[in-house]
Protein backbone atom coordinates (compact mmCIF):
# COMPACT_ATOMS: atom_id res chain seq x y z
CA UNK A 1 0.00 0.00 0.00
CA UNK A 2 1.33 3.80 -0.45
CA UNK A 3 2.72 5.61 2.30
CA UNK A 4 0.11 8.32 3.01
CA UNK A 5 1.79 10.15 6.09
CA UNK A 6 5.10 9.93 7.22
CA UNK A 7 6.20 11.61 10.63
CA UNK A 8 9.75 11.06 11.12
CA UNK A 9 11.59 11.54 14.58
CA UNK A 10 9.38 14.28 16.03
CA UNK A 11 10.16 15.62 19.24
CA UNK A 12 8.66 17.91 21.39
CA UNK A 13 9.95 19.78 24.39
CA UNK A 14 8.43 21.95 27.38
CA UNK A 15 10.91 23.46 29.36
CA UNK A 16 12.94 20.08 30.87
CA UNK A 17 9.91 17.97 30.25
CA UNK A 18 10.05 16.10 26.86
CA UNK A 19 6.57 15.46 25.75
CA UNK A 20 7.53 13.49 22.68
CA UNK A 21 10.80 12.17 21.76
CA UNK A 22 11.98 11.20 18.78
CA UNK A 23 8.64 9.82 17.85
CA UNK A 24 8.14 8.43 13.96
CA UNK A 25 5.31 6.33 12.36
CA UNK A 26 3.83 5.62 9.18
CA UNK A 27 0.37 5.59 7.34
CA UNK A 28 -0.88 3.71 4.33
CA UNK A 29 -3.85 4.42 2.65
CA UNK A 30 -7.04 2.10 3.59
CA UNK A 31 -4.57 1.24 7.03
CA UNK A 32 -6.09 1.84 10.04
CA UNK A 33 -3.44 2.45 12.99
CA UNK A 34 -4.06 2.43 16.67
CA UNK A 35 -2.01 4.86 18.98
CA UNK A 36 -2.05 3.83 21.76
CA UNK A 37 -0.47 5.18 25.30
CA UNK A 38 -1.49 5.66 28.88
CA UNK A 39 -2.77 9.52 29.74
CA UNK A 40 0.46 11.48 29.30
CA UNK A 41 2.01 9.52 27.38
CA UNK A 42 2.37 11.83 24.35
CA UNK A 43 -0.74 10.33 22.19
CA UNK A 44 -2.12 14.29 22.61
CA UNK A 45 1.47 15.99 21.44
CA UNK A 46 1.35 14.05 18.78
CA UNK A 47 -1.82 14.55 17.41
CA UNK A 48 -1.12 18.37 17.97
CA UNK A 49 1.94 18.37 16.11
CA UNK A 50 -0.03 16.53 13.10
CA UNK A 51 -2.84 18.98 13.42
CA UNK A 52 -0.86 21.92 13.35
CA UNK A 53 -1.95 22.72 16.91
CA UNK A 54 1.88 23.02 18.21
CA UNK A 55 5.08 23.24 16.10
CA UNK A 56 7.93 20.36 17.38
CA UNK A 57 11.13 21.11 18.50
CA UNK A 58 12.63 18.50 15.53
CA UNK A 59 11.54 16.32 13.07
CA UNK A 60 9.18 16.39 9.87
CA UNK A 61 5.62 15.22 8.42
CA UNK A 62 5.45 13.97 4.87
CA UNK A 63 1.90 13.91 3.49
CA UNK A 64 2.33 12.06 0.12
CA UNK A 65 5.94 12.73 -0.03
CA UNK A 66 5.82 16.10 0.50
CA UNK A 67 6.85 17.69 3.48
CA UNK A 68 4.49 20.03 5.66
CA UNK A 69 4.78 22.91 7.27
CA UNK A 70 4.36 22.28 10.97
CA UNK A 71 2.53 24.40 13.82
CA UNK A 72 -0.08 25.68 11.25
CA UNK A 73 -3.38 24.39 11.31
CA UNK A 74 -4.59 25.53 7.66
CA UNK A 75 -1.63 24.06 6.43
CA UNK A 76 -2.28 20.74 7.56
CA UNK A 77 -6.00 21.06 7.15
CA UNK A 78 -5.68 21.93 3.04
CA UNK A 79 -3.09 19.56 2.51
CA UNK A 80 -5.78 17.12 3.81
CA UNK A 81 -5.08 15.72 7.44
CA UNK A 82 -8.48 16.21 9.58
CA UNK A 83 -9.42 15.21 13.11
CA UNK A 84 -12.56 13.88 14.77
CA UNK A 85 -12.51 14.89 18.18
CA UNK A 86 -13.90 13.05 21.43
CA UNK A 87 -16.07 16.02 22.04
CA UNK A 88 -18.13 17.42 19.00
CA UNK A 89 -17.20 20.69 17.26
CA UNK A 90 -20.20 20.99 15.35
CA UNK A 91 -22.95 23.64 15.38
CA UNK A 92 -25.95 22.26 17.14
CA UNK A 93 -28.29 24.64 15.51
CA UNK A 94 -27.48 24.54 12.33
CA UNK A 95 -28.36 21.46 9.64
CA UNK A 96 -26.35 18.82 8.43
CA UNK A 97 -25.69 20.68 5.45
CA UNK A 98 -24.24 23.77 6.65
CA UNK A 99 -22.13 22.29 9.16
CA UNK A 100 -20.41 20.08 6.60
CA UNK A 101 -19.73 23.77 4.72
CA UNK A 102 -19.57 25.86 7.69
CA UNK A 103 -17.52 29.02 6.91
CA UNK A 104 -16.46 28.28 3.10
CA UNK A 105 -19.36 27.82 1.23
CA UNK A 106 -19.15 28.01 -2.13
CA UNK A 107 -21.04 31.96 -3.34
CA UNK A 108 -23.02 33.16 -6.16
CA UNK A 109 -22.71 37.01 -7.12
CA UNK A 110 -23.08 39.46 -4.57
CA UNK A 111 -22.12 36.99 -1.90
CA UNK A 112 -25.08 35.22 -2.35
CA UNK A 113 -25.09 31.51 -1.36
CA UNK A 114 -24.97 28.69 -3.73
CA UNK A 115 -27.30 26.20 -2.45
CA UNK A 116 -27.68 24.27 -5.37
CA UNK A 117 -24.12 23.93 -5.61
CA UNK A 118 -23.68 23.18 -1.93
CA UNK A 119 -26.28 20.65 -1.56
CA UNK A 120 -25.08 19.22 -4.85
CA UNK A 121 -21.60 18.51 -3.59
CA UNK A 122 -22.70 17.21 -0.50
CA UNK A 123 -24.76 14.69 -1.87
CA UNK A 124 -21.76 13.10 -4.22
CA UNK A 125 -19.41 13.13 -0.95
CA UNK A 126 -21.83 11.00 0.93
CA UNK A 127 -22.75 9.03 -2.01
CA UNK A 128 -18.65 8.57 -3.07
CA UNK A 129 -18.18 7.42 0.79
CA UNK A 130 -21.52 5.54 1.59
CA UNK A 131 -22.60 8.20 4.42
CA UNK A 132 -26.28 7.58 5.31
CA UNK A 133 -27.03 11.29 6.28
CA UNK A 134 -30.19 13.69 6.09
CA UNK A 135 -28.79 16.66 4.67
CA UNK A 136 -31.72 18.93 6.23
CA UNK A 137 -31.91 17.17 9.59
CA UNK A 138 -30.74 19.87 12.57
CA UNK A 139 -27.52 18.37 14.29
CA UNK A 140 -28.46 18.45 17.86
CA UNK A 141 -31.79 15.95 16.81
CA UNK A 142 -29.24 13.16 15.47
CA UNK A 143 -27.98 10.54 17.83
CA UNK A 144 -24.37 10.92 18.37
CA UNK A 145 -23.00 8.03 16.15
CA UNK A 146 -24.95 10.61 12.81
CA UNK A 147 -22.68 13.50 14.52
CA UNK A 148 -19.46 11.76 14.39
CA UNK A 149 -20.66 10.93 10.86
CA UNK A 150 -21.38 14.80 10.29
CA UNK A 151 -17.85 15.18 11.49
CA UNK A 152 -16.49 12.72 9.06
CA UNK A 153 -18.33 14.30 6.80
CA UNK A 154 -16.74 17.42 6.89
CA UNK A 155 -13.48 16.45 7.01
CA UNK A 156 -14.09 14.28 4.07
CA UNK A 157 -15.56 17.61 2.37
CA UNK A 158 -11.98 19.19 2.66
CA UNK A 159 -10.62 16.28 0.68
CA UNK A 160 -8.86 14.65 3.63
CA UNK A 161 -6.54 12.40 3.35
CA UNK A 162 -6.07 11.24 6.45
CA UNK A 163 -8.40 11.27 9.39
CA UNK A 164 -7.39 11.10 12.80
CA UNK A 165 -9.99 9.34 15.10
CA UNK A 166 -9.57 10.66 19.51
CA UNK A 167 -12.12 8.42 21.22
CA UNK A 168 -14.80 8.65 18.71
CA UNK A 169 -17.00 5.88 20.52
CA UNK A 170 -16.42 7.25 24.01
CA UNK A 171 -20.45 7.91 23.97
CA UNK A 172 -21.77 5.56 21.43
CA UNK A 173 -23.82 2.62 22.40
CA UNK A 174 -22.95 -1.38 21.09
CA UNK A 175 -25.03 -0.79 18.27
CA UNK A 176 -24.23 2.52 17.21
CA UNK A 177 -20.24 1.20 17.51
CA UNK A 178 -20.97 -0.93 15.00
CA UNK A 179 -22.32 1.26 12.63
CA UNK A 180 -19.32 3.80 13.38
CA UNK A 181 -17.03 0.33 12.32
CA UNK A 182 -19.58 0.25 9.03
CA UNK A 183 -18.22 3.81 8.15
CA UNK A 184 -14.45 3.43 9.11
CA UNK A 185 -13.96 0.09 6.90
CA UNK A 186 -16.12 2.35 3.73
CA UNK A 187 -13.54 5.09 4.19
CA UNK A 188 -10.62 2.33 4.31
CA UNK A 189 -12.29 1.02 0.69
CA UNK A 190 -11.73 4.30 -0.23
CA UNK A 191 -8.18 4.87 0.26
CA UNK A 192 -8.36 7.06 3.40
CA UNK A 193 -5.84 6.39 6.10
CA UNK A 194 -6.75 6.43 9.40
CA UNK A 195 -4.65 6.77 13.21
CA UNK A 196 -7.74 5.78 15.50
CA UNK A 197 -7.17 6.42 19.17
CA UNK A 198 -9.25 4.29 21.97
CA UNK A 199 -8.86 2.77 24.88
CA UNK A 200 -11.55 -0.25 24.24
CA UNK A 201 -9.19 -2.97 23.41
CA UNK A 202 -12.06 -5.04 21.73
CA UNK A 203 -12.76 -1.70 19.71
CA UNK A 204 -8.98 -1.95 18.58
CA UNK A 205 -9.21 -5.55 17.98
CA UNK A 206 -11.73 -5.21 15.68
CA UNK A 207 -10.87 -2.42 13.75
CA UNK A 208 -7.38 -1.31 13.23
CA UNK A 209 -4.82 -3.37 11.00
CA UNK A 210 -1.28 -1.97 13.28
CA UNK A 211 -0.40 -0.78 16.52
CA UNK A 212 1.81 2.42 17.65
CA UNK A 213 2.38 2.16 20.83
CA UNK A 214 3.53 5.32 23.01
CA UNK A 215 5.41 5.43 26.61
CA UNK A 216 6.60 8.40 28.33
CA UNK A 217 6.95 10.10 24.56
CA UNK A 218 8.52 7.35 23.39
CA UNK A 219 7.19 5.17 20.96
CA UNK A 220 7.67 1.38 22.29
CA UNK A 221 6.25 -0.68 19.97
CA UNK A 222 4.92 -0.19 16.22
CA UNK A 223 3.91 -3.65 14.46
CA UNK A 224 0.56 -5.52 13.35
CA UNK A 225 -2.33 -5.61 15.75
CA UNK A 226 -2.58 -9.37 15.36
CA UNK A 227 1.01 -9.76 16.06
CA UNK A 228 0.21 -8.98 20.21
CA UNK A 229 -1.71 -10.69 22.39
CA UNK A 230 -4.27 -8.31 24.78
CA UNK A 231 -2.29 -8.96 27.96
CA UNK A 232 1.20 -7.85 25.87
CA UNK A 233 -0.60 -4.62 24.04
CA UNK A 234 -1.38 -3.72 27.95
CA UNK A 235 2.45 -4.30 29.57
CA UNK A 236 3.54 -2.42 26.78
CA UNK A 237 1.78 1.15 27.41
CA UNK A 238 1.00 0.53 31.15
CA UNK A 239 3.37 -2.27 32.57
CA UNK A 240 3.37 -5.17 33.65
CA UNK A 241 2.11 -4.90 37.39
CA UNK A 242 -0.50 -2.26 36.23
CA UNK A 243 -1.53 -4.53 33.08
CA UNK A 244 -2.04 -7.63 35.75
CA UNK A 245 -4.10 -5.20 37.68
CA UNK A 246 -6.12 -4.15 34.99
CA UNK A 247 -6.78 -7.71 34.04
CA UNK A 248 -8.35 -8.71 37.38
CA UNK A 249 -11.33 -6.85 37.52
CA UNK A 250 -13.72 -9.13 37.80
CA UNK A 251 -12.21 -10.94 40.34
CA UNK A 252 -13.83 -9.30 43.57
CA UNK A 253 -16.15 -10.43 46.21
CA UNK A 254 -19.45 -8.81 45.93
CA UNK A 255 -20.89 -7.46 49.30
CA UNK A 256 -24.75 -8.56 50.52
CA UNK A 257 -27.12 -5.91 50.22
CA UNK A 258 -28.74 -5.25 53.61
CA UNK A 259 -31.86 -3.20 53.69
CA UNK A 260 -31.45 -1.90 57.38
CA UNK A 261 -28.34 -0.38 56.29
CA UNK A 262 -30.41 2.02 53.39
CA UNK A 263 -29.71 5.56 52.85
CA UNK A 264 -31.07 6.41 49.89
CA UNK A 265 -34.71 5.32 48.73
CA UNK A 266 -36.46 6.78 45.21
CA UNK A 267 -39.90 5.67 45.20
CA UNK A 268 -42.19 5.85 42.00
CA UNK A 269 -39.55 8.64 40.23
CA UNK A 270 -41.34 9.81 37.10
CA UNK A 271 -40.46 12.65 34.82
CA UNK A 272 -42.77 13.10 31.40
CA UNK A 273 -40.58 12.10 28.62
CA UNK A 274 -37.91 11.23 30.37
CA UNK A 275 -38.53 8.23 33.06
CA UNK A 276 -42.05 6.54 34.77
CA UNK A 277 -42.26 4.89 38.03
CA UNK A 278 -38.59 4.13 39.09
CA UNK A 279 -38.34 2.57 42.29
CA UNK A 280 -34.96 1.46 43.99
CA UNK A 281 -32.86 1.89 47.50
CA UNK A 282 -29.50 1.87 48.19
CA UNK A 283 -26.93 1.14 51.16
CA UNK A 284 -24.32 2.54 52.73
CA UNK A 285 -21.10 0.23 51.66
CA UNK A 286 -22.85 -1.07 48.41
CA UNK A 287 -22.33 -0.40 44.91
CA UNK A 288 -25.28 -0.40 43.24
CA UNK A 289 -24.56 -0.21 38.42
CA UNK A 290 -27.31 1.31 36.56
CA UNK A 291 -26.79 0.07 33.17
CA UNK A 292 -28.72 0.56 29.82
CA UNK A 293 -28.44 2.11 26.08
CA UNK A 294 -27.80 5.34 25.62
CA UNK A 295 -31.37 7.15 25.62
CA UNK A 296 -32.83 4.71 27.98
CA UNK A 297 -32.64 8.07 30.63
CA UNK A 298 -29.94 6.89 33.07
CA UNK A 299 -27.90 10.30 33.19
CA UNK A 300 -31.51 12.61 33.28
CA UNK A 301 -32.39 10.22 36.77
CA UNK A 302 -28.98 10.72 38.04
CA UNK A 303 -30.09 14.35 37.33
CA UNK A 304 -33.25 14.65 39.25
CA UNK A 305 -31.25 12.85 42.68
CA UNK A 306 -28.99 15.25 42.52
CA UNK A 307 -31.05 18.31 42.13
CA UNK A 308 -30.02 19.40 38.43
CA UNK A 309 -33.47 17.94 36.67
CA UNK A 310 -36.96 18.80 38.07
CA UNK A 311 -39.20 15.83 39.26
CA UNK A 312 -42.40 15.39 37.84
CA UNK A 313 -43.72 12.77 40.84
CA UNK A 314 -42.21 10.42 43.12
CA UNK A 315 -40.43 11.31 46.79
CA UNK A 316 -36.68 10.66 47.52
CA UNK A 317 -35.65 9.70 51.19
CA UNK A 318 -32.42 9.93 52.86
CA UNK A 319 -31.51 8.53 56.00
CA UNK A 320 -34.94 7.85 56.52
CA UNK A 321 -36.16 11.43 56.09
CA UNK A 322 -37.66 12.99 52.98
CA UNK A 323 -35.20 14.58 50.54
CA UNK A 324 -36.12 17.44 48.33
CA UNK A 325 -34.40 17.67 44.97
CA UNK A 326 -34.73 21.07 44.93
CA UNK A 327 -31.16 21.90 43.63
CA UNK A 328 -27.71 21.04 43.59
CA UNK A 329 -26.82 23.12 46.27
CA UNK A 330 -29.19 21.14 48.65
CA UNK A 331 -27.75 17.89 47.06
CA UNK A 332 -24.39 19.06 48.23
CA UNK A 333 -25.66 20.49 52.12
CA UNK A 334 -26.76 16.79 52.49
CA UNK A 335 -23.19 15.61 51.08
CA UNK A 336 -23.97 13.79 47.94
CA UNK A 337 -21.79 14.25 44.97
CA UNK A 338 -22.25 13.51 41.70
CA UNK A 339 -19.26 13.36 39.13
CA UNK A 340 -21.07 13.68 35.79
CA UNK A 341 -20.63 11.98 31.95
CA UNK A 342 -19.48 15.16 30.22
CA UNK A 343 -16.89 16.20 33.19
CA UNK A 344 -15.90 19.22 30.51
CA UNK A 345 -18.56 21.04 30.31
CA UNK A 346 -20.31 19.90 33.73
CA UNK A 347 -17.48 19.10 36.10
CA UNK A 348 -14.70 20.90 36.12
CA UNK A 349 -13.45 24.49 35.81
CA UNK A 350 -11.23 23.91 33.06
CA UNK A 351 -9.29 27.02 33.19
CA UNK A 352 -8.76 26.59 36.59
CA UNK A 353 -6.28 25.06 38.59
CA UNK A 354 -6.49 21.62 39.99
CA UNK A 355 -6.27 23.08 43.61
CA UNK A 356 -9.11 25.60 42.98
CA UNK A 357 -11.09 22.39 41.30
CA UNK A 358 -10.75 20.38 44.17
CA UNK A 359 -11.50 22.65 46.48
CA UNK A 360 -14.94 23.30 44.23
CA UNK A 361 -17.66 22.17 46.52
CA UNK A 362 -15.92 22.65 50.06
CA UNK A 363 -14.95 26.04 50.53
CA UNK A 364 -16.44 25.75 54.15
CA UNK A 365 -13.91 23.70 55.28
CA UNK A 366 -11.15 25.68 54.12
CA UNK A 367 -12.46 29.18 55.22
CA UNK A 368 -13.89 31.03 58.02
CA UNK A 369 -16.12 34.34 58.09
CA UNK A 370 -14.36 34.11 54.69
CA UNK A 371 -10.86 34.20 55.07
CA UNK A 372 -9.14 30.92 53.60
CA UNK A 373 -6.74 29.01 55.96
CA UNK A 374 -3.98 28.18 53.84
CA UNK A 375 -2.72 25.69 55.92
CA UNK A 376 -5.69 23.50 55.64
CA UNK A 377 -6.13 24.55 52.08
CA UNK A 378 -2.48 22.99 51.26
CA UNK A 379 -3.36 20.04 53.33
CA UNK A 380 -6.45 18.78 51.64
CA UNK A 381 -4.90 19.26 48.28
CA UNK A 382 -1.57 18.03 48.66
CA UNK A 383 -3.80 14.62 50.37
CA UNK A 384 -6.07 14.38 47.38
CA UNK A 385 -3.47 14.66 45.14
CA UNK A 386 -1.48 11.81 46.42
CA UNK A 387 -4.16 9.43 47.06
CA UNK A 388 -5.57 9.87 43.86
CA UNK A 389 -2.07 9.80 42.23
CA UNK A 390 -2.67 12.72 39.93
CA UNK A 391 0.20 13.61 37.76
CA UNK A 392 1.65 16.35 37.26
CA UNK A 393 1.37 16.66 41.19
CA UNK A 394 1.22 20.27 41.00
CA UNK A 395 -1.69 22.23 42.24
CA UNK A 396 -1.37 25.21 40.37
CA UNK A 397 -1.69 23.39 36.80
CA UNK A 398 -4.13 24.20 34.93
CA UNK A 399 -7.38 21.50 34.64
CA UNK A 400 -7.19 21.83 30.87
CA UNK A 401 -3.75 20.86 30.43
CA UNK A 402 -4.13 17.55 32.14
CA UNK A 403 -4.95 14.24 30.32
CA UNK A 404 -8.19 12.84 30.37
CA UNK A 405 -7.50 10.06 33.31
CA UNK A 406 -5.74 13.07 35.44
CA UNK A 407 -9.03 15.47 35.04
CA UNK A 408 -10.92 12.11 35.57
CA UNK A 409 -9.22 12.28 38.96
CA UNK A 410 -9.56 15.92 39.84
CA UNK A 411 -13.27 15.94 39.01
CA UNK A 412 -13.68 12.52 41.55
CA UNK A 413 -11.81 14.42 44.02
CA UNK A 414 -13.39 17.38 44.15
CA UNK A 415 -16.38 14.85 45.08
CA UNK A 416 -14.12 13.48 48.18
CA UNK A 417 -13.18 16.55 49.53
CA UNK A 418 -17.16 16.72 50.52
CA UNK A 419 -17.09 13.12 52.31
CA UNK A 420 -20.03 12.12 50.97
CA UNK A 421 -22.87 9.65 52.11
CA UNK A 422 -23.65 9.10 48.55
CA UNK A 423 -21.79 9.37 45.24
CA UNK A 424 -23.22 9.16 41.88
CA UNK A 425 -20.28 8.43 38.76
CA UNK A 426 -22.13 9.01 35.72
CA UNK A 427 -19.55 7.08 32.92
CA UNK A 428 -16.65 7.90 35.49
CA UNK A 429 -13.79 5.87 32.94
CA UNK A 430 -15.30 7.12 29.68
CA UNK A 431 -11.54 8.83 27.83
CA UNK A 432 -9.40 7.21 30.32
CA UNK A 433 -6.79 4.64 29.90
CA UNK A 434 -6.80 1.21 31.41
CA UNK A 435 -3.99 1.93 33.60
CA UNK A 436 -6.40 4.73 35.03
CA UNK A 437 -9.46 2.72 35.17
CA UNK A 438 -7.77 0.75 37.11
CA UNK A 439 -6.85 3.15 39.81
CA UNK A 440 -10.68 4.61 39.92
CA UNK A 441 -12.03 1.07 40.25
CA UNK A 442 -9.99 0.57 43.32
CA UNK A 443 -11.10 4.04 44.60
CA UNK A 444 -14.70 2.95 44.25
CA UNK A 445 -14.34 -0.40 46.12
CA UNK A 446 -12.04 1.72 48.74
CA UNK A 447 -15.27 3.94 49.81
CA UNK A 448 -17.64 1.41 49.33
CA UNK A 449 -15.54 -0.40 51.93
CA UNK A 450 -15.86 2.61 54.16
CA UNK A 451 -19.63 2.51 54.23
CA UNK A 452 -19.97 5.67 50.80
CA UNK A 453 -23.31 4.71 49.32
CA UNK A 454 -22.16 4.41 45.60
CA UNK A 455 -24.10 4.41 42.25
CA UNK A 456 -22.06 3.65 39.08
CA UNK A 457 -24.14 4.12 35.68
CA UNK A 458 -22.09 2.96 33.14
CA UNK A 459 -22.55 1.58 29.55
CA UNK A 460 -19.68 -0.51 29.66
CA UNK A 461 -20.69 -4.52 30.38
CA UNK A 462 -17.20 -5.70 31.54
CA UNK A 463 -17.23 -2.35 33.78
CA UNK A 464 -20.75 -3.03 35.25
CA UNK A 465 -20.08 -6.77 36.17
CA UNK A 466 -16.69 -5.88 37.44
CA UNK A 467 -17.63 -3.46 40.83
CA UNK A 468 -21.30 -3.91 41.01
CA UNK A 469 -22.94 -5.53 43.60
CA UNK A 470 -26.03 -4.77 42.70
CA UNK A 471 -27.06 -3.65 39.24
CA UNK A 472 -30.28 -1.93 37.61
CA UNK A 473 -31.71 -2.00 34.03
CA UNK A 474 -33.07 0.86 32.52
CA UNK A 475 -34.88 0.63 28.93
CA UNK A 476 -36.67 3.25 27.64
CA UNK A 477 -37.25 5.69 30.89
CA UNK A 478 -38.02 2.37 32.54
CA UNK A 479 -36.36 0.07 35.01
CA UNK A 480 -36.42 -3.33 33.73
CA UNK A 481 -34.97 -5.27 37.04
CA UNK A 482 -32.59 -4.93 39.86
CA UNK A 483 -30.38 -8.22 39.96
CA UNK A 484 -27.37 -9.44 42.51
CA UNK A 485 -24.40 -9.18 40.29
CA UNK A 486 -22.62 -12.48 42.07
CA UNK A 487 -26.02 -14.28 40.85
CA UNK A 488 -26.79 -13.08 37.25
CA UNK A 489 -24.70 -13.54 33.67
CA UNK A 490 -23.22 -11.14 31.54
CA UNK A 491 -25.73 -12.18 29.02
CA UNK A 492 -28.16 -12.30 30.99
CA UNK A 493 -27.80 -8.51 31.40
CA UNK A 494 -27.37 -7.33 27.89
CA UNK A 495 -30.65 -9.17 26.85
CA UNK A 496 -32.39 -6.97 29.92
CA UNK A 497 -30.50 -4.21 28.31
CA UNK A 498 -32.02 -4.49 24.85
CA UNK A 499 -35.58 -4.79 26.37
CA UNK A 500 -36.27 -8.67 26.25
CA UNK A 501 -38.77 -9.70 29.01
CA UNK A 502 -37.60 -11.06 31.96
CA UNK A 503 -38.57 -14.88 32.49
Amino acid sequence: MTILLSARNLTKKYGSLTALNNASLELRAGEVRSLVGANGAGKSTLIKILTGAIDANQGKVLLDGVPLKLGDPTTMLEAGIGCIYQHSNLVPALSVLDNIYLGRQPVLSFSRLDRKKQRAEAEELLLKYSLKLDLDAIVSTLPTVRQKEVEIAKALALNAKVLLMDEPTAWLSHTEVNNLFTTVRNLQASGVGIIYISHMLDELYAICDSVTILRDGNIVEDCAISDLTRQELLEKFIGKTLAQAATKTNQHAQKEHVPEDVILRCENLSKKGEFDDISFDLAKGEILCITGLIGSKRTELMHTIFGSNSLDSGRIFLEGAEYENRSPANAIKHQIGFVPEDRHRDGLMMQANIQDNLLMVSHDKIAKFGIVNQIKVDQRVSKQIKQLNITPADPNKIVSKLSGGNQQKVLIGKWLELHPKVLILDEPTVGVDVGAKSEIYTLIRKLRDQGTAIIVVSSDMEEVMGIADRIMVMCSGKKQGIYNAASISQQKIIAYVGGEAQS
